[in-house]
Protein backbone atom coordinates (compact mmCIF):
# COMPACT_ATOMS: atom_id res chain seq x y z
CA UNK A 1 0.00 0.00 0.00
CA UNK A 2 1.07 3.57 -0.61
CA UNK A 3 2.11 4.90 2.73
CA UNK A 4 5.63 5.19 4.12
CA UNK A 5 6.42 4.37 7.71
CA UNK A 6 9.34 4.62 10.09
CA UNK A 7 8.80 1.69 12.43
CA UNK A 8 10.22 1.68 15.94
CA UNK A 9 9.70 -1.80 17.29
CA UNK A 10 10.30 -0.90 20.90
CA UNK A 11 7.54 1.66 21.07
CA UNK A 12 5.24 0.67 18.18
CA UNK A 13 5.39 4.34 17.21
CA UNK A 14 5.22 5.40 13.61
CA UNK A 15 6.61 8.85 13.05
CA UNK A 16 6.03 10.85 9.92
CA UNK A 17 6.57 14.60 9.60
CA UNK A 18 3.97 16.10 7.32
CA UNK A 19 3.99 19.53 5.78
CA UNK A 20 6.66 21.82 4.42
CA UNK A 21 6.36 25.32 5.73
CA UNK A 22 7.64 28.20 3.63
CA UNK A 23 10.54 30.31 4.81
CA UNK A 24 8.29 33.35 4.62
CA UNK A 25 5.95 32.24 7.42
CA UNK A 26 5.81 34.37 10.52
CA UNK A 27 8.27 33.52 13.27
CA UNK A 28 5.53 33.26 15.89
CA UNK A 29 4.43 29.74 14.93
CA UNK A 30 3.78 27.44 17.89
CA UNK A 31 5.14 23.96 17.24
CA UNK A 32 2.91 21.12 18.44
CA UNK A 33 2.73 17.37 17.91
CA UNK A 34 -0.46 15.61 16.79
CA UNK A 35 -0.75 11.85 17.44
CA UNK A 36 -2.84 9.76 15.04
CA UNK A 37 -3.48 5.99 15.26
CA UNK A 38 -2.86 5.38 11.53
CA UNK A 39 -2.65 7.18 8.18
CA UNK A 40 -6.35 7.23 7.32
CA UNK A 41 -8.79 9.50 5.56
CA UNK A 42 -10.71 9.57 8.82
CA UNK A 43 -8.16 12.23 9.70
CA UNK A 44 -8.71 14.20 6.48
CA UNK A 45 -9.54 17.40 8.41
CA UNK A 46 -6.02 17.42 9.88
CA UNK A 47 -4.32 16.74 6.55
CA UNK A 48 -6.42 19.39 4.80
CA UNK A 49 -5.77 21.95 7.54
CA UNK A 50 -2.04 21.35 7.07
CA UNK A 51 -2.07 21.52 3.29
CA UNK A 52 -4.36 24.56 3.05
CA UNK A 53 -2.46 26.48 5.72
CA UNK A 54 -5.34 26.65 8.21
CA UNK A 55 -3.06 25.77 11.10
CA UNK A 56 -0.55 28.41 9.99
CA UNK A 57 -3.34 30.99 10.00
CA UNK A 58 -3.78 30.19 13.70
CA UNK A 59 -0.04 30.45 14.39
CA UNK A 60 0.37 26.67 14.72
CA UNK A 61 2.96 24.40 13.12
CA UNK A 62 1.93 20.76 13.73
CA UNK A 63 4.04 17.65 13.40
CA UNK A 64 2.09 14.42 12.95
CA UNK A 65 3.24 11.26 14.67
CA UNK A 66 1.61 7.87 14.15
CA UNK A 67 1.13 5.67 17.21
CA UNK A 68 -0.82 2.45 16.68
CA UNK A 69 -4.29 2.27 18.19
CA UNK A 70 -4.63 3.19 21.87
CA UNK A 71 -0.94 4.16 21.93
CA UNK A 72 -2.03 7.77 21.45
CA UNK A 73 -3.00 7.81 25.14
CA UNK A 74 0.51 7.27 26.55
CA UNK A 75 1.86 9.54 23.81
CA UNK A 76 -0.26 12.38 25.19
CA UNK A 77 0.31 11.57 28.84
CA UNK A 78 4.04 11.17 28.24
CA UNK A 79 4.14 14.56 26.49
CA UNK A 80 5.47 13.23 23.20
CA UNK A 81 2.23 14.58 21.69
CA UNK A 82 0.17 17.66 22.49
CA UNK A 83 -3.01 16.72 20.61
CA UNK A 84 -4.48 13.44 19.39
CA UNK A 85 -7.36 12.35 17.18
CA UNK A 86 -8.90 9.02 18.16
CA UNK A 87 -12.19 7.33 18.94
CA UNK A 88 -14.00 8.55 22.02
CA UNK A 89 -14.24 4.93 23.16
CA UNK A 90 -10.50 4.84 23.69
CA UNK A 91 -10.73 8.04 25.73
CA UNK A 92 -13.38 6.51 28.03
CA UNK A 93 -11.42 3.29 28.52
CA UNK A 94 -8.31 5.29 29.41
CA UNK A 95 -10.24 7.44 31.89
CA UNK A 96 -11.44 4.35 33.73
CA UNK A 97 -7.76 3.36 34.10
CA UNK A 98 -7.03 6.77 35.65
CA UNK A 99 -5.47 8.00 32.40
CA UNK A 100 -7.79 10.95 31.98
CA UNK A 101 -7.73 13.03 28.81
CA UNK A 102 -10.08 15.83 27.74
CA UNK A 103 -11.98 15.98 24.44
CA UNK A 104 -12.23 19.43 22.84
CA UNK A 105 -14.27 18.55 19.75
CA UNK A 106 -15.77 15.68 17.77
CA UNK A 107 -15.04 15.65 14.04
CA UNK A 108 -17.33 12.75 13.08
CA UNK A 109 -20.44 11.28 14.69
CA UNK A 110 -20.96 8.04 12.75
CA UNK A 111 -18.88 4.86 12.89
CA UNK A 112 -17.20 4.25 9.54
CA UNK A 113 -15.42 1.02 10.43
CA UNK A 114 -16.15 -1.88 8.07
CA UNK A 115 -15.69 -5.64 8.14
CA UNK A 116 -14.41 -7.04 4.84
CA UNK A 117 -14.12 -10.77 4.14
CA UNK A 118 -12.41 -12.70 1.39
CA UNK A 119 -14.83 -13.31 -1.46
CA UNK A 120 -14.34 -17.07 -1.17
CA UNK A 121 -15.46 -16.86 2.45
CA UNK A 122 -18.43 -14.64 1.59
CA UNK A 123 -19.63 -17.15 -0.99
CA UNK A 124 -19.88 -19.81 1.73
CA UNK A 125 -22.36 -17.67 3.66
CA UNK A 126 -24.74 -16.47 0.95
CA UNK A 127 -27.71 -17.00 3.28
CA UNK A 128 -26.52 -14.12 5.49
CA UNK A 129 -28.34 -11.31 3.73
CA UNK A 130 -26.91 -7.78 3.44
CA UNK A 131 -28.18 -5.67 6.31
CA UNK A 132 -28.70 -8.66 8.62
CA UNK A 133 -25.91 -7.74 11.01
CA UNK A 134 -26.61 -10.59 13.45
CA UNK A 135 -26.50 -13.28 10.76
CA UNK A 136 -23.41 -11.80 9.19
CA UNK A 137 -21.62 -11.63 12.53
CA UNK A 138 -22.46 -15.26 13.32
CA UNK A 139 -21.02 -16.26 9.95
CA UNK A 140 -17.63 -15.00 11.12
CA UNK A 141 -17.37 -17.65 13.83
CA UNK A 142 -14.13 -19.59 13.56
CA UNK A 143 -12.47 -17.15 11.16
CA UNK A 144 -9.10 -15.45 11.48
CA UNK A 145 -9.67 -11.70 11.54
CA UNK A 146 -7.14 -8.90 11.15
CA UNK A 147 -7.22 -5.75 13.28
CA UNK A 148 -4.68 -2.97 13.66
CA UNK A 149 -4.23 -3.07 17.45
CA UNK A 150 -5.71 -4.95 20.39
CA UNK A 151 -8.43 -2.79 22.00
CA UNK A 152 -8.13 -0.18 19.27
CA UNK A 153 -11.26 1.10 17.54
CA UNK A 154 -11.59 -1.68 14.91
CA UNK A 155 -11.12 -4.37 17.57
CA UNK A 156 -13.62 -2.58 19.81
CA UNK A 157 -16.17 -2.45 16.98
CA UNK A 158 -15.78 -6.19 16.39
CA UNK A 159 -16.13 -6.94 20.10
CA UNK A 160 -19.18 -4.69 20.38
CA UNK A 161 -20.97 -6.38 17.47
CA UNK A 162 -20.06 -9.82 18.81
CA UNK A 163 -21.59 -9.11 22.20
CA UNK A 164 -24.68 -7.50 20.63
CA UNK A 165 -25.29 -10.66 18.58
CA UNK A 166 -24.70 -13.18 21.37
CA UNK A 167 -21.16 -14.19 20.43
CA UNK A 168 -18.00 -14.47 22.51
CA UNK A 169 -15.25 -12.32 20.98
CA UNK A 170 -12.61 -14.06 23.10
CA UNK A 171 -13.29 -17.54 21.69
CA UNK A 172 -15.35 -17.22 18.50
CA UNK A 173 -12.61 -15.59 16.39
CA UNK A 174 -8.86 -15.77 16.03
CA UNK A 175 -7.51 -12.22 16.14
CA UNK A 176 -4.25 -11.11 14.57
CA UNK A 177 -2.86 -7.57 14.82
CA UNK A 178 -1.38 -6.17 11.60
CA UNK A 179 -0.67 -2.79 10.10
CA UNK A 180 -3.47 -1.79 7.70
CA UNK A 181 -1.41 -2.36 4.54
CA UNK A 182 -0.39 -5.78 5.84
CA UNK A 183 -4.04 -6.67 6.44
CA UNK A 184 -4.85 -6.02 2.79
CA UNK A 185 -1.90 -8.17 1.68
CA UNK A 186 -2.84 -10.95 4.13
CA UNK A 187 -6.41 -10.94 2.80
CA UNK A 188 -5.11 -11.32 -0.74
CA UNK A 189 -2.83 -14.21 0.28
CA UNK A 190 -5.60 -15.89 2.27
CA UNK A 191 -3.66 -15.91 5.54
CA UNK A 192 -6.53 -14.05 7.20
CA UNK A 193 -10.21 -14.48 6.37
CA UNK A 194 -11.44 -11.00 7.21
CA UNK A 195 -10.27 -7.59 8.33
CA UNK A 196 -11.80 -4.81 10.41
CA UNK A 197 -10.75 -1.28 9.56
CA UNK A 198 -11.91 1.83 7.72
CA UNK A 199 -11.44 3.21 4.21
CA UNK A 200 -9.24 3.53 2.26
CA UNK A 201 -7.83 0.18 3.41
CA UNK A 202 -11.15 -1.66 3.35
CA UNK A 203 -11.81 -0.34 -0.16
CA UNK A 204 -8.33 -1.49 -1.19
CA UNK A 205 -9.14 -4.94 0.19
CA UNK A 206 -12.35 -4.99 -1.85
CA UNK A 207 -10.38 -4.04 -4.96
CA UNK A 208 -8.14 -7.05 -4.29
CA UNK A 209 -11.08 -9.45 -4.18
CA UNK A 210 -12.66 -8.82 -0.79
CA UNK A 211 -16.36 -8.37 -0.06
CA UNK A 212 -17.78 -5.66 2.19
CA UNK A 213 -19.50 -7.82 4.80
CA UNK A 214 -20.64 -5.28 7.40
CA UNK A 215 -20.60 -1.54 6.73
CA UNK A 216 -20.29 0.56 9.89
CA UNK A 217 -22.49 3.48 8.74
CA UNK A 218 -25.29 1.01 7.93
CA UNK A 219 -25.33 -0.69 11.35
CA UNK A 220 -28.45 0.61 13.08
CA UNK A 221 -27.84 0.00 16.78
CA UNK A 222 -28.69 2.54 19.51
CA UNK A 223 -25.16 3.16 20.76
CA UNK A 224 -23.90 4.03 17.27
CA UNK A 225 -26.50 6.59 16.19
CA UNK A 226 -24.65 9.57 17.64
CA UNK A 227 -21.10 8.64 18.49
CA UNK A 228 -17.85 10.50 19.29
CA UNK A 229 -15.95 8.66 16.58
CA UNK A 230 -13.08 11.09 16.03
CA UNK A 231 -12.39 13.34 19.00
CA UNK A 232 -9.63 15.89 19.58
CA UNK A 233 -7.87 15.00 22.84
CA UNK A 234 -5.45 16.89 25.09
CA UNK A 235 -4.03 16.44 28.57
CA UNK A 236 -6.38 17.84 31.27
CA UNK A 237 -4.12 20.79 32.06
CA UNK A 238 -3.03 21.64 28.52
CA UNK A 239 -5.67 24.19 27.54
CA UNK A 240 -5.43 25.98 30.89
CA UNK A 241 -2.06 27.32 29.85
CA UNK A 242 -2.55 27.12 26.06
CA UNK A 243 -6.16 28.23 25.64
CA UNK A 244 -5.56 30.30 22.50
CA UNK A 245 -3.59 27.48 20.92
CA UNK A 246 -6.39 24.99 21.69
CA UNK A 247 -9.00 27.30 20.19
CA UNK A 248 -6.87 27.83 17.11
CA UNK A 249 -6.25 24.12 16.66
CA UNK A 250 -9.98 23.32 16.73
CA UNK A 251 -10.76 26.32 14.50
CA UNK A 252 -8.35 25.02 11.83
CA UNK A 253 -9.99 21.58 11.87
CA UNK A 254 -13.45 23.10 11.73
CA UNK A 255 -12.45 25.21 8.73
CA UNK A 256 -11.15 22.07 7.00
CA UNK A 257 -14.48 20.31 7.57
CA UNK A 258 -16.32 23.33 6.17
CA UNK A 259 -14.21 23.03 3.02
CA UNK A 260 -14.91 19.29 2.78
CA UNK A 261 -18.64 19.93 2.87
CA UNK A 262 -18.93 23.12 0.81
CA UNK A 263 -16.14 22.58 -1.74
CA UNK A 264 -15.54 18.82 -1.85
CA UNK A 265 -13.26 18.96 -4.89
CA UNK A 266 -11.01 21.51 -3.19
CA UNK A 267 -10.83 19.31 -0.10
CA UNK A 268 -9.99 16.28 -2.21
CA UNK A 269 -7.27 18.20 -4.05
CA UNK A 270 -5.72 19.16 -0.70
CA UNK A 271 -5.28 15.46 0.10
CA UNK A 272 -3.52 14.63 -3.16
CA UNK A 273 -0.01 15.17 -1.78
CA UNK A 274 -0.52 13.16 1.41
CA UNK A 275 -2.13 10.26 -0.47
CA UNK A 276 -0.33 10.68 -3.79
CA UNK A 277 0.34 6.97 -4.27
CA UNK A 278 -3.25 5.92 -3.59
CA UNK A 279 -5.45 4.70 -6.40
CA UNK A 280 -7.45 7.84 -7.34
CA UNK A 281 -10.81 6.04 -7.40
CA UNK A 282 -10.25 4.64 -3.90
CA UNK A 283 -9.14 8.05 -2.63
CA UNK A 284 -12.27 9.70 -4.06
CA UNK A 285 -14.67 7.08 -2.64
CA UNK A 286 -13.04 7.19 0.78
CA UNK A 287 -13.03 10.97 0.88
CA UNK A 288 -16.72 11.15 -0.09
CA UNK A 289 -17.63 8.86 2.82
CA UNK A 290 -15.74 10.85 5.43
CA UNK A 291 -16.87 14.21 4.04
CA UNK A 292 -20.48 13.05 4.29
CA UNK A 293 -20.14 12.04 7.94
CA UNK A 294 -17.90 14.91 9.10
CA UNK A 295 -19.55 16.95 11.85
CA UNK A 296 -19.65 20.59 10.78
CA UNK A 297 -20.17 22.03 14.27
CA UNK A 298 -17.54 19.67 15.82
CA UNK A 299 -19.77 19.51 18.89
CA UNK A 300 -19.72 17.06 21.79
CA UNK A 301 -23.08 16.16 23.34
CA UNK A 302 -24.49 14.31 26.33
CA UNK A 303 -25.99 11.74 23.96
CA UNK A 304 -22.54 11.00 22.54
CA UNK A 305 -21.16 10.59 26.05
CA UNK A 306 -23.95 8.17 27.04
CA UNK A 307 -23.56 6.17 23.84
CA UNK A 308 -19.80 5.81 24.02
CA UNK A 309 -19.89 4.72 27.68
CA UNK A 310 -22.53 2.11 26.80
CA UNK A 311 -20.45 1.02 23.78
CA UNK A 312 -17.36 0.51 25.93
CA UNK A 313 -19.28 -1.53 28.49
CA UNK A 314 -20.84 -3.76 25.81
CA UNK A 315 -17.53 -4.18 23.97
CA UNK A 316 -15.81 -5.15 27.21
CA UNK A 317 -13.37 -2.26 27.06
CA UNK A 318 -14.43 -1.29 30.57
CA UNK A 319 -16.08 -3.42 33.29
CA UNK A 320 -19.85 -3.32 33.55
CA UNK A 321 -19.56 -1.70 36.98
CA UNK A 322 -16.72 0.68 36.08
CA UNK A 323 -17.01 4.19 37.47
CA UNK A 324 -16.66 6.61 34.55
CA UNK A 325 -15.73 10.24 35.24
CA UNK A 326 -18.63 12.64 34.63
CA UNK A 327 -19.01 14.36 31.30
CA UNK A 328 -17.79 17.68 32.70
CA UNK A 329 -14.38 16.15 33.43
CA UNK A 330 -13.96 14.56 29.99
CA UNK A 331 -15.59 16.97 27.53
CA UNK A 332 -14.60 20.61 27.16
CA UNK A 333 -16.70 21.74 24.19
CA UNK A 334 -16.43 25.39 25.21
CA UNK A 335 -12.99 25.51 23.61
CA UNK A 336 -14.51 25.13 20.13
CA UNK A 337 -14.97 28.44 18.30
Amino acid sequence: MPFHFIHRATSCALVFLIGAFGSGTAAAQSRVSLALPAPSLLFAPAYIALERGYFREQGIEPKIIYVAGPGVVPALLGRSADFALVSGGIQIAAAVRNQKLVALANLQDRVTTDIVVRKAVAERFEAARPGDTAARMRALKGLTIGIDAVNGLPHSFLRYLAHKTGMNPETDFTITALQPQAMVAAMKRGTIDAMVFSPPFTLAAEAEGGANWISGPDVDLPELRSFPYNVVLVRPDYCRTEAALCRGFVAALRKAIALMRSEPEAGLAALAKTFEAMEPAILRRSYALFAHHARADVSLTEEMYRNVVAFDRIAGLIPQDAVVPPIGELYSPGIAP
